[in-house]
């Protein structure tokens, strides 16, 4: 199936009711932007780690959904970017950064045709993060517009569910059973990632989007051949949010839930 195609079903998907999803999960934009001004840190301390002191940085949060990120790193002193294909997103976003007193810039575009006129270079970090590479059919054209987003010496960050537990392993009877195919190439129907946060009557109106999984090496083989070099791949333990909430109990610490991988512009 076609990139395009794909695009335009997940745009459709991702413009049905994320913004009441959003104001669902954590209140409205006033209400969240409250929670983030007192404490900046709590979405994106993991992150720091690989970034230091994001003062005055350009970050680009690419695919950057409802902008908590963004409004936090912009907290943290940041000039920051959203490309994401949801206006709904968009709203709840600039909302959220208005009622936190930080300017952000929002354009909704599929980020592969983002238009010339709003330049996408000199970035000193892209973030891309949990839940965006399976909207893509094929990645390289992706990790290519990462590659010249950034400035010589910039440095991607990728976190995401891993593989494993997205494509191989399944909940069965309190155990997790390997029955998956690790290997598909399948593109699938699936409902939209924020649906669980609606009513069943809202929910039973949405549209599904589509969505290709990843293997680990597919991944990393394709920012390889991005023009970007691999620093650093952390599979992480002691992540439970990351598994069905009917995994068993300390799963999380014999299986890696989420994957970090660094890379950077030479």
């Amino acid at each position: 199936m076609e990139q395009k195609i794909v695009s335009h079903i997940n745009q459709i998907g991702w413009n049905q009711s994320a913004y009441q999803a959003w104001t669902n999960r954590h209140g409205t934009p006033k209400e969240y932007a409250k929670k983030l001004i007192e404490k900046p840190l709590d979405s994106v301390s993991h992150y720091l780690k690989y970034m230091g002191d994001v003062t005055n940085k350009k970050v680009a949060n690419l695919l950057g959904s409802k902008g908590n990120k963004a409004v936090s790193f912009a907290l943290l002193g940041a000039e920051v970017l959203v490309v994401d294909i949801s206006e709904d997103n968009k709203r709840y976003a600039m909302e959220l950064a208005e009622e936190a007193k930080v300017n952000i810039k929002y354009i909704v575009s599929d980020i592969l045709e983002v238009p010339e006129d709003e330049l996408l270079n000199d970035f000193d970090f892209v973030l891309l993060e949990l839940g965006v590479l399976h909207y893509f059919v094929d990645l390289l054209p992706l990790f290519k517009v990462i590659s010249n987003s950034l400035k010589p010496g910039g440095r991607f960050i990728l976190r995401d569910y891993h593989p494993v537990v997205s494509k191989l392993v399944n909940v069965e009877e309190n155990q997790m059973i390997a029955n998956g195919d690790y290997f598909n190439k399948e593109v699938i129907e699936e409902e939209v990632a924020y649906s669980f946060l609606l009513s069943e009557e809202d929910r039973a109106s949405l549209k599904k989007v589509n969505i290709r999984r990843w293997t680990l090496g597919e991944i990393i083989t394709s920012i390889s051949k991005s023009g970007l070099t691999i620093n650093s791949l952390e599979e992480e333990i002691g992540v439970r949010w990351a598994f069905p909430s009917n995994s068993p109990e300390g799963i999380e610490n014999k299986i890696p839930g989420l994957y970090t991988l660094i890379a950077t512009k030479q």
